[in-house]
């Protein structure tokens, strides 16, 4: 089964208007079926509750419905996989070690997808835009562009 991490950005696709949002929302979906698996750390869940209040708060109209920054974050724990244990932790500590610059949320999503890479690469589902990614050799990324090609695979 293909499995797959969620950086912050297109989790919160799943709660907006935004370009890549029907694809979020379909991975979700899938994943629902059972079709594939998302997983996703913590620390982007912490970043999706201030980001999620921050657009509530600044630009409404992008999101797709009137959501509250808490009920984002549970219902990551009811429907995804969030996963952050031992191994996880100190693969996240090698990653800000060799790449201090970075955030925090991106490294955490690579430390998991990292993770959970020991029998088959685990890719991290990034946003078009998102550049932190592009010299963490450790991991493969896809953009959310690239989402329904790659879930048609």
């Amino acid at each position: 089964m293909k499995q797959l991490v969620f950086d912050t950005g297109p989790f919160l696709l799943i709660f907006t208007k935004e370009r890549g949002s029907d694809q979020a929302r379909d991975a979700v979906l899938r994943h629902e079926r059972g079709e594939l698996e998302i997983f996703m750390h913590p620390n982007n869940l912490v970043e999706a509750y201030k980001v999620i209040s921050i657009i509530g708060d600044e630009t409404p109209e992008l999101l797709q419905a009137d959501v509250k920054p808490e009920d984002v974050v549970r219902s990551a724990y009811t429907t995804l996989g969030v996963v952050q244990d031992e191994e996880t932790t100190v693969i996240l500590g090698m990653l800000k070690l060799k790449y201090a610059g970075k955030p925090w949320g991106d490294l955490s999503s690579a430390a998991l997808s990292l993770r959970l890479s020991e029998n088959r690469e685990v890719p991290t589902v990034i946003l078009d835009h998102e550049r932190h990614f592009d010299d963490i050799t450790e991991v493969s990324t896809i953009r959310s562009s690239e989402l329904r090609q790659v879930l048609e695979k």
